[in-house]
């Protein structure tokens, strides 16, 4: 057979033929960490030390994203910070190294910046002291507050419940006098007043008697002491120890009889219940009769 015409083909250049090469990749992105083809990251060429991959090792992360997300996590657990954590001390630190945790909680460094709260007109010793108790026990500021607020609370109630029973066992002792006195007791309680100036003592005094004692105790103390060393007209009118009636002439005794006849008090005594003071302030009046009106006995033979 002939032989076949042989064609030749000249290739044809082109704009895409003639394209340059891509440049080979730079130095830097060729040493980046890359995917293998299991899809494991490969961590050596993305600069991790030794103890870094045996921590990767050790966690079984198998790219970045799993260590996001484990970073993520942790975050979600602490809640907070690294520099708001707290580490916890050990048996063999000692007591002070919990001091730095206690002022991360709010303690002051030293006991005099507590600021604790005091009653009104309370001076602050109490707190001052106090205050060294506070720290020892490393207690922050909100807690001292707290403390002292309540405390402060309960002592005014104490003291309001206090005086109320204060007020009500007066109330009830004098009630009760009253009726044990009956017409006597006004009298009788200008008696107790005058031998509390006999012996110097004065209001303070006698209302803290009255609030130890009690007002009925102490009124009744009183006046059996005016009742039996009193003194004569000057503290508490016939219940002297002194007769001073033997010493006046008769236009004093005269004078002092009027007196004594104008005394609302003496007047009271004169008729009063009960059988001692009456007698003691007939008596005086009979003694100074005598001396006023020499051969009289008794003060009724000078009203007729």
């Amino acid at each position: 057979m002939p032989d076949e015409p042989t064609t030749t083909t000249t290739a044809t250049t082109t704009p895409a033929a003639t394209a340059t090469a891509p440049a080979p990749a730079s130095t830097t992105a060729a040493s980046a960490p890359v995917m293998t083809g299991s899809g494991s990251f490969d961590w050596k060429t993305a600069g991790v030390n030794d103890e870094g991959l045996a921590l990767i090792g050790d966690r079984q992360w198998k790219n970045p994203g799993d260590l996001v997300t484990s970073y993520r996590n942790l975050e979600k657990l602490t809640g907070v910070p690294p520099d708001r954590l707290l580490k916890l001390p050990t048996e063999k630190d000692g007591p002070d190294a919990y001091k730095p945790i206690f002022q991360k909680l709010g303690m002051p460094e030293t006991a005099d910046k507590y600021v604790v709260p005091v009653p009104e007109g309370d001076k602050g010793d109490f707190a001052k002291v106090a205050r060294d108790w506070f720290h020892g026990a490393n207690m922050t500021q909100s807690q001292v507050t707290k403390l002292a607020e309540q405390w402060n609370t309960h002592q005014a109630t104490q003291a309001k419940m206090q005086q109320e029973a204060i007020e009500t066992r007066n109330m009830t002792d004098v009630t009760e006098l009253k009726k044990s006195w009956g017409t006597d007791y006004d009298s009788n309680a200008q008696l107790v007043d005058r031998a509390a100036e006999a012996f110097d003592i004065d209001q303070t005094m006698l209302d803290a008697l009255k609030q130890v004692a009690g007002p009925r105790k102490a009124m009744e103390f009183l006046y059996k002491v005016g009742k039996k060393l009193g003194v004569e007209d000057s503290t508490v009118p016939g219940m002297g120890s002194r007769d001073t009636s033997t010493s006046m002439t008769p236009e004093m005794a005269k004078a002092e009889m009027d007196r004594l006849k104008s005394d609302k008090t003496f007047a009271q005594l004169f008729v009063s219940k009960d059988a001692q003071q009456r007698m003691d302030a007939r008596n005086r009046m009979s003694r100074l009769a005598q001396v006023a009106y020499p051969g009289s006995t008794s003060v009724e033979s000078r009203r007729s």
